[in-house]
């Protein structure tokens, strides 16, 4: 499978969003997306290297698992990620997303969520005045985009790079300037920037979780895995 292009994975995300009838300009609303999509939702701690997994039964049950020893900025980007295996890989398989491996459809589905999450006409809305003749943004701009559209430092800034705002050398500083204590010291909520949700449970895990096995879709042992993760929340 082929991996999208930035133009493609642009106008999944615009038609996405208008199905859920999201502005192109505010920030996505993932815990009120799972849920109006119906998506059944748990986060747990999981290792260093797994950021989450999706599974999509053959009935049309999505369930997704996102890893709250993550900071809450990149739970959204794996909520983003995710998204794209449940409604727009073409041969979804259950598997642990994390830090190894970029195969064409992981690739895919990390382009999807920097344009769910960051839509061009939100951060371009956002540019100072005098952007066209500074070529610059300062790091107090970057915190407020990072702010406002609820994502991590690092997605913010490989996005902007794609977008040719910033270049490779304002990539490589600002990736190394303080992100907790920028935000705090302008006033903002830190939360983004820290782990959290672990123990969410958004929509009723147990009866997916049983409805798979009575269906044949996963085995009594697998079925006991899963349970066992609710009741470990």
């Amino acid at each position: 499978m082929r991996r999208l292009s930035e133009f493609d994975a642009e106008l999944l995300s615009v038609r996405f969003r208008n199905m859920l009838h999201i502005p192109q300009d505010v920030s996505f609303p993932v815990k009120d997306a799972l849920e109006q999509l119906g998506i059944l939702t748990v986060f747990r701690p999981l290792s260093d290297s797994s950021y989450g997994m999706s599974i999509k039964t053959a009935e049309g049950l999505r369930f997704m698992l996102v890893s709250s020893n993550t900071t809450i900025g990149r739970q959204h980007f794996t909520i983003g990620h995710e998204l794209y295996h449940l409604f727009f890989d073409e041969n979804p398989q259950p598997h642990m997303c994390g830090t190894d491996g970029k195969a064409p459809t992981e690739q895919s589905a990390d382009m999807f969520a920097s344009n769910l999450l960051l839509p061009r006409v939100g951060l371009l809305a956002m540019l100072p005045e005098d952007f066209p003749a500074s070529k610059k943004l300062d790091l107090a701009m970057v915190v407020k985009m990072e702010q406002k559209f609820q994502v991590s430092r690092q997605a913010l800034l490989f996005r902007l790079k794609r977008l040719g705002i910033i270049d490779e050398s304002q990539l490589q500083s600002l990736l190394l300037s303080p992100t907790r204590d920028a935000a705090q010291r302008r006033g903002y909520d830190v939360a983004l920037y820290e782990k959290g949700n672990e123990g969410l449970v958004i929509g009723d895990y147990g009866s997916l979780a049983t409805d798979l096995f009575e269906t044949g879709r996963i085995s009594e042992g697998h079925y006991n895995e899963l349970i066992n993760v609710l009741t470990n929340v």
